[in-house]
């Protein structure tokens, strides 16, 4: 067999072959073997139709398995699994993995650009996908999840609105927070990340790309559904809030997006390299999948019941405040830090919190958040990076070109533009804090005569602003780890192969007003470390159990404050106020 496809291969020219004749290549390959393909589709709408009967009839709530255990075990399917697989799936086993069927799988993955012909490995660009785009989605959705679903405040009036309508909107906003499992999605891509030029085997890193598909294949069906529950619950959010409407019509609009790019683009290039490592042309909606994937009828959604209690969701708790006490422990002998990391808290630490504010706060909107605020500060050097560095990411002064590895094209200057779209979501993030922020001092500012109802509502308006800081330090920090990684990519081939930056030792210069900033009048490979020395040091500050950015204490302490820049802890000037025409709401 090995021999014939070998022939086959020859036969077609595909090492030869363009990218953009790909597409028409997979067409002629798809109509010569329209019956193969036609029998797979033929059982999928089968089994479509018998399922949407199947859901009509059923309870219209459901209980999620987003948490479950199941970890990708290629022995799983055993002979006696297999033995009933017409019945499973409509089609043999040996009939998905004959010839015709593998040869497909190959062209469709090798067409949409997830694997090469030959090897059963992920492209590069297929995991930039993954790093990038899915990454942010689900990231995004769990936000949004938190949002609703861990407001003290609010959560379970937006429960009781939304059971009104369907108890399975909470359950599925629920299950859709739990998505993104940062450990889960740092294992999928830690080979991509450390060689991001080389594919990655399917098999080396199954269990995270199988756990992955998994939960999203619980959500698939109800995408729609689940789109529908979190528009509402923010328009639930906005009537009880009160608050201006353009902030939930950006929220709408980005969750609408970041569901279709995780069910209608991301999904099914996952399929694919599934079924491209299980080498059989496995529908996607069928039993035999169900099995490979272990699914579990007690664990798909409606399940869930009008009123239920929302920790009873998603397989387990509710997203809850957590409330992290700073310890001052007894220190271990420090690590030499390296010259970069130290290069990187110069920079940082250039420029005093005074001057950063009259910098990126010019009308002093902002003065009511103290200095100490990690959220206010992550802000700042974010803004900063922005301002000063970013510009690495974004000018077509530095050449930078596209490299050929293992016959896949790699855009690096596409890469670092895609990494420079996800700053917008920083900001958006601490519109939102500030928003938090501006109700929190108006109600600390205004006691009233009720001690004990002040006392209860600051401390509800306290937990929302700290969640909302933790949300926006995580969307700054995956942002400048990202960043970092290009950089790092760019410096490497500097001192390697010099392929990439065609011009590294040339001086960048700015006209006019950018003439101002630090990076002018520089050598390109200076910029470059500037730029990577910068964000290695700010997401060592922002680095979990590490970093004196990073925490659910919402202030630094006087004591962090002295240790880090030798001041004492500033309250933010009581008379100034947080505007809604703020800078922050017309960026």
């Amino acid at each position: 067999m090995g021999t014939n496809l070998d022939k086959t291969k020859k036969a077609i020219g595909v090492g030869g072959i363009d990218n953009k004749d790909r597409l028409d290549m997979f067409k002629k390959f798809q109509s010569a073997g329209g019956k193969v393909i036609k029998e797979v589709e033929d059982q999928q709408e089968g089994y479509s139709k018998s399922s949407k009967g199947k859901s009509s009839g059923s309870k219209d709530s459901g209980k999620s398995s987003s948490g479950g255990s199941y970890k990708y075990d290629n022995s799983k399917y055993s002979d006696t699994a297999k033995g009933d697989t017409r019945a499973v799936s409509g089609l043999s086993d040996s009939e998905m993995g004959n010839f015709m069927n593998r040869l497909f799988i190959k062209f469709k993955c090798w067409a949409s650009h997830i694997t090469p012909f030959s090897q059963s490995s992920l492209n590069p660009q297929f995991l930039s996908e993954i790093n990038v785009e899915l990454r942010g989605a689900l990231m995004s959705l769990k936000i949004a999840g938190n949002e609703i679903l861990g407001n003290p405040d609010f959560s379970a009036k937006i429960a009781k609105q939304l059971d009104k309508f369907s108890p399975q909107y909470i359950e599925l906003i629920g299950r859709g927070s739990k998505l993104f499992d940062a450990s889960e999605m740092n294992e999928l891509v830690e080979d991509y990340n450390l060689r991001p030029d080389a594919p990655v085997p399917i098999r080396k890193i199954g269990r995270p790309l199988y756990s992955l598909f998994r939960k999203m294949y619980y959500m698939y069906p109800y995408q729609a559904t689940y789109k529908k529950a979190l528009l509402l619950a923010f328009d639930c959010l906005q009537r009880l809030e009160n608050k201006p409407a353009l902030i939930y019509n950006t929220k709408k609009k980005k969750v609408a997006t970041d569901i279709t790019i995780a069910f209608e683009k991301m999904f099914e290039k996952l399929y694919l390299a599934i079924i491209r490592n299980e080498q059989k042309n496995i529908p996607m909606i069928s039993l035999y999948m169900e099995n490979l994937l272990n699914i579990q009828d007690d664990e798909r959604p409606n399940k869930r019941s009008a009123g239920e209690e929302l920790n009873a969701l998603s397989g387990g708790e509710a997203p809850k405040e957590e409330v992290q006490e700073e310890v001052v422990q007894e220190k271990a002998p420090e690590q030499p830090q390296s010259p970069e990391l130290v290069m990187g808290m110069k920079l940082m630490m250039d420029s005093p919190i005074e001057g950063l504010r009259k910098k990126h706060d010019p009308k002093n909107e902002l003065a009511e958040i103290p200095d100490a605020d990690k959220c206010f500060l992550s802000y700042l050097y974010f803004k900063e990076f922005d301002y000063e560095y970013s510009v690495v990411m974004t000018t077509k002064r530095i050449g930078i070109q596209s490299t050929i590895v293992n016959g896949v094209k790699v855009d690096h200057k596409s890469k670092l533009l895609s990494v420079y779209e996800l700053s917008r979501s920083c900001m958006d993030q601490f519109k939102i804090y500030v928003e938090q922020a501006k109700e929190y001092f108006k109600a600390k500012n205004n006691p009233g005569s009720n001690y004990i109802e002040h006392s209860k509502k600051l401390t509800g308006l306290e937990q929302k602003r700290g969640q909302q800081s933790r949300n926006t330090r995580a969307v700054i920090r995956d942002y400048i780890e990202r960043a970092n990684e290009q950089f790092q990519i760019l410096l490497d081939d500097m001192k390697g192969e010099r392929m990439i930056v065609t011009n590294p030792d040339e001086i960048l210069s700015f006209d006019s007003v950018e003439s101002r900033k630090k990076l002018n009048k520089k050598q390109i490979n200076q910029c470059i470390l500037d730029a990577y020395c910068y964000t290695l040091a700010f997401s060592n500050r922002l680095l979990e159990d590490k970093g004196d950015l990073y925490g659910g204490v919402i202030e630094l302490t006087p004591e962090q404050m002295s240790m880090v820049y030798g001041k004492a802890v500033s309250e933010g000037t009581a008379s100034a106020k947080l505007d809604d025409e703020s800078p922050l709401s017309k960026a």
